[in-house]
């Protein structure tokens, strides 16, 4: 392969100079460099001249005010922080290093690294959506959302999003439609118009599709709308993508019978294996994302909001047995483990009134912000209470107030008393929480 810089080239910017260390990568829209400016080392994404979409001057300015407008998250986005000089048709940009510890997606789907645990696999999913959330809040479309955006830590399931590049404030027309397999219905559908301004071009909505094919990936390892039609001796031509992901798209868990859209069963056994794993409510949300309803009409998908209600719930009812396996429980109700067979005691549970459903009342359990109703973008995964055993007394639970304010809670027999931040209120049958617009009942087992 041609590298377009060799080390100690020395590289214009809006900013400062840079000067390539080394080459890194090369990926669909171009190459990667390692390259030092100011005594810190960054990353150079240069581009090759078809990847800076159908406009590259409109592409430029749109980078280049991405670099004035700053990061929405610095802890998440690799954000563009400087803009290289034009050099031969094409440029580039500076971007944070991504540290060590971090994969791709596709390290993941390929098995050649695996997450510590089903809740990383949920935190993981969370991270992303919440990320989502902030940049769709903060009035922007991410355009491009596909496997190659994130790097996902497989220990703790923190993420960071990296070519920011394609990032716009909503409604603008950077060229960028999305990668294949990833692109959502109806921008496929409306590159067909004859008449450029009458083309449909991404907005949130459809970042929300293209995050529901990534999230349903991460907990399947299997690409949602690619059934038997797509396998075999299929070619897979153009025009039967365009059918799969435009004019007929089906997710193939819908009838997982169907002899065209369902799964293959001999050779997408992950489907079948991790589909069936998923508890009930999250099956049932992944086919309300991936219905005929949501797929036709984008603006009834799923908010980020409510992705993170309820993978907040899954998470909250894998329980870990003596044995070290994780263990499902629906509605925190006292399970066996698959495993070694042993009752898995939960002695109480937390009834969410607006959620309508309960969780484990066990150590470490928590409340999150989204469980308790509207909020914004960077609270909704705010723990705002954690159950916690009596160190004295193991058998002792209660739950402590982590936020900033004061709780009101109510005795069975009616009495009323404040917590106070930091306070612990003990699990007791009857005990109820009355926290932002939520009331949380504690419940025997």
């Amino acid at each position: 392969m041609n590298k377009k810089f060799k080390l100690g080239d020395v590289i214009g910017c809006v900013g400062s100079p840079v000067k390539v260390v080394r080459w890194l990568a090369e990926g669909g829209q171009g190459d990667v460099y390692i390259v030092e400016q100011n005594g810190q080392q960054k990353a150079l994404k240069w581009y090759k001249p078809g990847g800076m979409g159908k406009d590259p001057k409109a592409f430029y300015e749109n980078l280049k005010e991405n670099c004035e407008r700053k990061s929405p998250d610095n802890n998440v986005f690799l954000w563009p922080e400087d803009i290289t000089e034009w050099i031969d048709d094409t440029f580039g940009y500076i971007m944070p290093l991504r540290p060590e510890g971090y994969y791709e997606v596709g390290d993941f789907l390929l098995v050649k690294v695996r997450f510590k645990s089903m809740k990383t696999v949920i935190d993981a999913a969370m991270n992303i959506i919440s990320a989502y959330r902030i940049l769709h809040n903060n009035g922007y479309c991410y355009q491009d959302l596909n496997d190659g955006n994130f790097f996902i830590n497989p220990d703790n399931g923190k993420v960071l999003i990296c070519d920011n590049d394609n990032v716009a404030p909503e409604g603008t027309n950077t060229g960028i439609i999305g990668k294949p397999g990833y692109i959502a219905p109806e921008i496929i559908l409306g590159q067909k118009e004859e008449k450029p301004s009458e083309r449909k071009m991404p907005d949130s909505y459809s970042d929300r599709f293209s995050m529901t094919i990534i999230i349903f990936m991460l907990f399947c390892l299997t690409r949602p709308l690619e059934g038997i039609r797509t396998l075999g001796d299929t070619p897979r031509t153009e025009r039967l993508m365009e059918r799969v992901y435009g004019s007929d798209p089906h997710f193939i868990m819908e009838d997982i019978n169907h002899p065209e859209y369902g799964p293959d069963k001999d050779a997408q056994k992950n489907a079948f294996v991790f589909w069936e794993a998923l508890p009930s409510y999250m099956k049932k949300f992944f086919l309300s994302a991936f219905s005929q309803k949501a797929i036709k009409n984008p603006e009834t998908r799923p908010t980020e909001l409510s992705w993170l209600q309820v993978l907040v719930r899954f998470r909250s009812e894998i329980l870990k047995c003596q044995c070290g396996i994780e263990i499902l429980t629906e509605n925190g109700e006292s399970t066996i483990c698959s495993k070694c067979k042993r009752k898995i005691d939960i002695p109480y549970r937390l009834s969410f009134t607006g959620c309508n459903y309960k969780i484990p009342g066990m150590p470490d359990s928590r409340i999150y912000r989204c469980q308790l109703g509207p909020c914004n973008a960077n609270e909704a995964l705010m723990p705002i209470g954690r159950v916690l055993a009596n160190k004295a007394n193991p058998d002792l639970l209660g739950v402590r107030n982590l936020t900033q304010k004061y709780w009101n809670a109510e005795t069975p027999g009616g009495k009323d008393r404040k917590v106070a931040p930091q306070e612990i209120v003990p699990l007791r049958n009857g005990i109820k929480l009355f926290i932002e617009s939520e009331i949380i009942t504690i419940e025997d087992n």
